[in-house]
């Protein structure tokens, strides 16, 4: 999809040279240095997230930032974005090839221009929204597509204090030739927010929706690598024969390059999405928790793991060691997230816990240390199998995940089984003790905790079990 804008073009910058004043170059006083702006320009090509730079010298002015300005040979600008600065190498003699890495790429960017809309169109979003609500049957049973667009749900999600209206929106567009016509519903998200040019509220919008469809998809390789913009920017035009100050319509693209994320599935893994439609009841507070998760500061913990998710769906077929770490990490994660505290306290620990801390009163240096901190870790948390199967059969106020995981995937005598090999695996892999050889089973009980993760976040978002159960089925794999 990003093959769209790859091109070639040219960077511009303004440098001030010294002068020789020819005024005075006869005189006296010999030469006379003044300053004097030139536009020099480089050229660059653009290729697949990839900014090569064709510079005969040093460009101290790009040197050291992270966004570069350039213009294709058609005249439409580009601002090129990176996490990591430029970094424009000393030249020799001869001129060089600079090559960086590209993060997001905003197509018709115009200085001082402000966005108040986003829009995103991708494939696994044509597939998750119905498109009933503008197609209908006339008197005669012929099958008609309705003019207006019709809006299928609209919310509000808080980004860092700042409300964003999401919107999906269901339409018809269509194309009119002399032989052939034909229409389509077309599904459309539109975010509205109060005006602003800060990329990184953009940025996190696309995110926001790019991890909600991961999410949705079970995979992170979804094709919503783009999103267009539209606001205004600051302009000059003439009016009664003179130049005057004026506002123009600016419509832009941001396409985002991850280096790391693997190419699209291909239409047949994609239409599948329609599956998970059912997840569009309480997308607002799923919406919510990625915007809560993505704004929170590094000491308040998080809300969802979407780094769990499989990166695509052979990678889903195939589960590994990084993503066997992954899903364990996450349940442990949603465990002390959602679920009540499952470490509990006893007699037995409170009367010990009295004992070291009155030797720990007792005694001095390394000893006292070693008593204190026994003394803390008395209660301890459970086995990774052990809360497995209280989050599977239920505990104090926790309802149990039992009625949302179906026994034609597992069975209820087997969960404490596969607790058992999870928990041994995990440790395998956290503790390299090279004594444990996974199995079927094994897979499996990895399996069994993704179903939980999902389950659980879920429930969170206010699906009923019957509800949960029957979106796994949809989502989620053997």
């Amino acid at each position: 999809m990003q093959n769209i804008i790859n091109h070639s073009g040219y960077i511009s910058v303004n440098r001030t040279y010294k002068c020789k004043n020819a005024k005075e170059a006869n005189t006296e006083l010999g030469f006379e240095s003044v300053p004097m702006n030139m536009d020099r320009q480089y050229a660059y090509d653009f290729n697949n997230g990839e900014l090569v730079i064709h510079a005969f010298e040093r460009i101290s002015e790009i040197d050291g930032e992270n966004k570069v300005l350039g213009y294709s040979y058609e005249n439409t600008p580009y601002l090129f974005c990176s996490q990591l600065p430029i970094n424009m190498e000393e030249f020799s003699a001869y001129p060089q090839n600079n090559h960086h890495k590209i993060d997001y790429v905003v197509k018709g960017y115009r200085k001082g221009g402000t966005y108040k809309k986003a829009l995103f169109q991708f494939d696994e979003l044509q597939y998750f929204c119905t498109s009933r609500s503008i197609v209908k049957q006339d008197a005669y049973g012929n099958i008609v597509f309705s003019k207006e667009p019709g809006v299928i749900k609209s919310f509000t999600v808080n980004i860092k204090g700042i409300p964003c209206k999401f919107s999906f929106i269901v339409g018809a567009e269509g194309k009119l030739r002399y032989a052939h016509s034909n229409m389509e519903a077309v599904t459309t998200i539109i975010a509205e927010f109060p005006e602003t040019s800060d990329l990184e509220l953009l940025n996190t919008i696309y995110m926001i929706v790019d991890c909600a469809f991961s999410f949705i998809c079970n995979r992170r390789n979804t094709t919503c690598n783009s999103m267009k913009l539209s606001g205004d920017y600051p302009s000059k035009s003439i009016k009664s024969g003179k130049v005057v100050d004026c506002i123009c319509k600016c419509s832009s693209e941001i396409f985002y390059f991850n280096r790391y994320r693997e190419d699209p599935e291909d239409i047949r893994i994609v239409s599948r999405t329609w599956e998970a439609s059912g997840l569009l009841e309480h997308i607002d507070r799923l919406y919510q928790m990625i915007a809560d998760d993505l704004n929170k500061d590094a000491d308040e913990g998080g809300f969802i793991s979407i780094a769990s998710i499989h990166p695509s769906v052979k990678r889903r077929n195939l589960i590994d060691l990084q993503q066997s770490l992954q899903i364990t990490g996450a349940f442990e994660f949603y465990v002390r997230q959602y679920l009540p505290n499952m470490a509990v306290e006893k007699d037995y620990h409170i009367i010990m816990k009295m004992l070291l801390n009155e030797l720990a009163s007792k005694q001095k240096g390394k000893l006292k240390e070693l008593a204190k901190s026994l003394a803390k870790n008395v209660v301890r948390e459970p086995a990774l199998e052990d809360k497995v199967w209280k989050a599977y059969k239920g505990f104090d106020n926790w309802s149990p995940l039992k009625p949302c995981l179906s026994e034609e995937w597992f069975l209820k005598d087997e969960i404490k089984k596969l607790a058992h090999e999870v928990n041994q695996w995990r440790n395998e892999l956290a503790h390299s003790k090279r004594s444990y050889e996974p199995k079927i089973d094994t897979i499996r009980a990895v399996r069994l905790l993704e179903h939980m993760n999902y389950a659980i976040v879920l429930r969170e978002l206010g699906y009923g079990d019957s509800e949960i159960k029957e979106l796994l089925g949809a989502i989620l794999i053997r």
